[in-house]
């Protein structure tokens, strides 16, 4: 409750605070704004003179490059004029009182010192186009990315639908990213320069989902890597760069709404209880272990049997199932402001704040079957999940420039509240003609949060021969699942009643008659400091650069299952009919608890709790090296010492320690001004996650498998190389092709050891290597009519074979979340004032391993789906509001995951061979949304 309040008053504070902020230091919206970098490095260029011909008004770059400067409304022409440079002059900038007018520059330096006195002219569009070819061609590595207008134009609510549209990305449940076919445990994360922690409890992973998408600047994915960059990735370093300096004065306040196919106005059902706080997205505390049990739980195994029915009344009886009416459309709804303000002596300060809040409803049908190596059927289960989603977050980042300083402070907080009631109804089957009827229903809340703050640094020497750049940063996560409630009832022939089994307490089952409480918090400490040297050789610009890190990690884990039991006859268990007089809702009153003898039992195996730190030290050397003119060599090493430690009650200590010299070398040529030649090579490490290692047993009753560590893993090692070609025929656009090869050393991997048990194992070794293409095509070759002049084309896929090593024998089989091939495309559209746009898009992944089986027969595949989605969207009232309409999941494809048996198509699911296990129809979304700008000034 306290955590509440602080957080509803901080944000509070902060809208009124900014609010007054906007009113009492309101700026002219008349804005030349951009940023001047050098033709070949794409370095800032600090201290360039911006002048207005003919007015008198200038400006200087800060130590990004950036300027801004208020002028009146009209076409000016700009000079550009920095010592060692050519002086640029640029015509025809419009600008107008509307919105900022953004004007990148590059400058080059002469080929002699006669010609540094030059003037180079050009006009506005011309200048616009040859910053956007820098910016593309002089990134040192493989790189993907998409910017906040590109995520505008899609109807991607959030990072994770965001990153599906990346080339050779995809997106696993909705929020895991896999690139190049690689899963998530080979990905890393990172906001704002700073590491995130995983988001999951039982894996390396990070939930993309949680991430608004419209606060997002950009989105860069690295495939290959670089020793300033984090060494334990081997897919892709995905860096998520929240907004900074606003180009102008904002006040938005965006409203969302939808329709689901699937979901709104359907009969809707949960379980109870219900929180005073779940409207809002956190836990009253009504759902907490009760302190009756807390006190004694390490001696309540030894307790007398009347003691632990005593206890076992202090927990709520919050079983059973209750109608909610029907679901409503979901609401989202955003406020976000900023500001910037240029102030004396050439300094800038500006802020960006916004909070955002959504609220919806799921229902989701999904069909469970399992079968055996040998065909044959061993339950088949339809489940009705009726979820609530709550979602809670906010942003607030700080800039600062001063001389040839820096200073930003990036805040990120989400809080996202799910709760799910699970209604089952199947058979198990035994091999024979008998069959047993199940029926069983599920409660389950789960609250996510993640708070990220960052202190960051850029410092340029007078001198020009250091420059400094520092980050300090705090994460925390934190994931809460309460009295997670399962209960199971059987039926041995039609014509009999369900029953309830209860064992005695030395074999309860939590998923039959289970209580489960689990928490998960997480802190993350992180610094990093980095020195560059800029200098001359061959007459060609130079850098060196070196630093160091500190990642420290401490996370606390508890969690407590405890089962039904009974000491009715004599201790062997009681079988409890369903009649008029008991269902799942009074089935274990204080009454019952009585007749029956029924207490809660702790299962041990299901019971565990683990502290777990992680140390991680890093320290790197690297040189960016201009060969030639047109050759470019980044290479260099870094080093990661790594100390993981696991400590869990009445268990040794696990201890791993390792220490890794990782070196890369990043090759690009250019081989003309709209092309490159990229080579790249690097060594990078997969480390195990605490939940990998630590071997307590969890069961997931939605997907019916029980998940277990291993603490015996090892890390693994990986060498990866890269070749790229890049084509950049136009503003905006870009036609590349590459391949990659990676080596494995003890790939980590999930396996099904059997009867759905998934745990972790090192492979022997695996490799993987394939293709990519990309294109971004606008369509205005075609005709000059403004229709193909707005319209562009884009698409990427990837080929990817791989194959695993396991006990000395390639399995023929792919990495874990490795798919044969993605495919992503799109057709665009864009009015000539940006007034109207259209976005049509596809997106599918060929089949994927999800888990290995140790068995033959028991390989887990998710089957292909095709993904379309179209948006248009309106400008209104003088640009000031925006309208979306979006349908999301056109087709609405079955999910669907499947056993693949021997003799079938490795490529492909076979229908006549392969057996689906799990599959989940999700619906078509519907969506609308409007956004107005508050500070808007019309050009009237």
């Amino acid at each position: 409750m306290k955590g509440i309040t602080a957080i509803s008053v901080q944000i509070w504070i902060l809208t009124v605070f900014t609010l007054i902020a906007n009113v009492a230091l309101a700026g002219d919206p008349a804005k030349l704004t951009g940023k001047v970098t050098d033709k070949k490095t794409g370095e800032a260029l600090i201290g360039v003179t911006i002048v207005v011909q003919g007015t008198g008004k200038g400006a200087v770059t800060d130590v990004e490059g950036r300027y801004s400067m208020i002028v009146e409304p009209g076409t000016y022409t700009i000079n550009f004029k920095y010592i060692g440079y050519q002086t640029k002059s640029v015509s025809e900038v419009a600008v107008k009182p509307t919105a900022p007018t953004q004007l990148n520059i590059i400058m080059d330096e002469p080929k002699s010192e006669e010609l540094r006195e030059v003037v180079i002219r050009g006009s506005f569009k011309q200048e616009t186009i040859n910053a956007l070819y820098a910016a593309q061609k002089n990134s040192a590595v493989v790189s993907d990315g998409i910017s906040a207008d590109l995520i505008k134009k899609s109807p991607d609510k959030n990072t994770g639908e965001v990153l599906k549209r990346v080339s050779g990305t995809s997106i696993q449940d909705n929020k895991f990213v896999v690139v190049r076919g690689l899963g998530d445990r080979y990905n890393t994360t990172l906001m704002n320069s700073s590491v995130l922690p995983s988001t999951e409890p039982d894996k390396k992973a990070f939930a993309f989902d949680i991430i608004p998408a419209n606060l997002i600047d950009n989105i860069t994915i690295y495939k290959t890597a670089s020793p300033d960059l984090p060494g334990d990735f081997s897919g892709g370093a995905i860096k998520v760069s929240t907004k900074d300096f606003p180009d102008q004065q904002f006040l938005e306040l965006t409203l969302g709404t939808g329709y689901n196919t699937q979901t709104t106005f359907k009969d809707f059902y949960s379980g109870p209880p219900k929180g005073k706080f779940d409207f809002i997205g956190f836990d009253d505390g009504s759902r907490k272990l009760p302190a009756a049990y807390s006190n004694v739980k390490n001696n309540y195994t030894n307790l007398e049997t009347s003691q632990k029915i005593a206890i076992s009344k202090n927990f709520s009886n919050t079983y059973g199932e209750t109608k909610d009416g029907q679901a409503l459309p979901p609401l989202s709804v955003q406020l976000s402001m900023g500001n910037s303000w240029t102030l004396k002596n050439n300094r800038r300060f500006g802020y960006i704040f916004a909070v955002n809040y959504g609220n919806s409803q799921t229902l989701r049908f999904k069909q469970r079957d399992a079968y055996l190596n040998t065909k044959e059927h061993t339950y088949s289960y339809h489940d009705e999940i009726y979820g609530k989603n709550r979602n809670l977050g906010s942003v607030l980042n700080l800039a600062y420039t001063y001389g040839k300083s820096k200073l930003s402070w990036k805040n990120f907080y989400n809080n996202d509240f799910n709760v799910n009631f699970t209604r089952r109804n199947g058979f198990q089957y035994d091999g024979t003609n008998l069959t047993t009827g199940v029926y069983s229903l599920n409660n389950e809340t789960t609250q996510n949060g993640l708070f990220n703050s960052v202190l960051e640094g850029q410092h340029r020497l007078k001198s020009e021969k250091l420059r400094i750049d520092w980050n300090a940063a705090y994460g925390r996560s934190y994931r809460n699942q309460p009295d997670q409630r399962i209960l199971a009832f059987f039926q041995r022939n039609p014509d009999q009643p369900f029953f309830l089994h209860l064992s005695n307490e030395n074999s309860p089952a939590v998923n039959s008659a289970g209580r489960v409480f689990s928490n998960l918090k997480e802190n993350i400490f992180s610094g990093n400091l980095n020195f560059t040297m800029p200098f001359k050789l061959l007459g060609e610009s130079q850098q060196f650069k070196f630093g160091g890190g500190k990642v420290y990690r401490d996370r606390d884990f508890s969690v407590v299952a405890l089962g039904y039991a009974s000491n009715a006859n004599g201790g062997s268990g009681i079988n409890i009919d369903l009649d008029k007089d008991v269902n799942p809702g009074n089935i274990f009153s204080n009454a019952n608890l009585d007749k029956y003898s029924i207490f809660l039992a702790r299962i041990d195996m299901n019971t565990k709790d683990y502290e777990g730190i992680g140390d991680l030290s890093t320290g790197y050397l690297m040189l960016d090296n201009r060969l030639t003119n047109n050759i470019r060599l980044v290479w260099g090493a870094r080093i990661e010492n790594y100390h993981q430690q696991l400590k869990a009650v009445n268990q040794k200590t696990q201890d791993y320690n390792n220490t890794d010299v990782l070196p890369s070398a990043n090759l690009t040529i250019g081989l003309s001004e709209q092309t490159n030649l990229r080579a790249s090579f690097s060594k990078s490490v997969n480390r195990a996650e605490f939940r990998e290692l630590a071997s307590f047993r969890y069961y997931d009753y939605e997907n019916e498998f029980i998940i277990s560590g291993n603490p015996d893993l090892q890390r693994s090692i990986n060498s990866n190389a890269d070749l790229k070609f890049e084509f950049f025929p136009g503003a905006g656009e870009v036609l590349s092709a590459s391949l990659f090869y990676k080596k494995f050393k003890n790939p980590i991997e999930q396996v099904n050891k059997g009867n759905d048990v998934l745990s972790f194992s090192n492979a022997d070794a695996a490799t993987d290597f394939g293709g990519e293409i990309e294109l971004r095509k606008n369509l205005g070759f075609i005709s000059q009519h403004p229709v193909f002049q707005g319209l562009t084309f884009y698409t990427n896929a990837a080929l990817i074979h791989s194959s695993v090593d396991l006990q000395g024998v390639n399995k023929k089989t792919p990495l874990q979340g490795q798919s044969p091939y993605l495919v992503n495309g799109g057709l665009t559209y864009a009015s000539s004032n940006n007034g109207f746009s259209m976005n049509l898009l596809y997106n599918r992944i060929g089949q994927r391993l999800r888990f290995r089986g140790e068995q033959e027969g028991l390989d887990t595949y998710e089957k292909p789906r095709d993904v379309v989605d179209f948006q248009i969207s309106k400008k209104l009232f003088g640009n000031a509001g925006e309208l979306k309409l979006s349908i999301a999941d056109i087709f609405a494809q079955p999910v669907a995951l499947y056993y693949k048996y021997p003799g079938s198509d490795k490529t492909a699911y076979n229908a006549g061979n392969d057996k689906v296990i799990n599959a989940m129809k999700p619906g078509t979304t519907f969506s609308v949304s409007f956004r107005y700008n508050f500070m808007h000034h019309s050009s009237k």
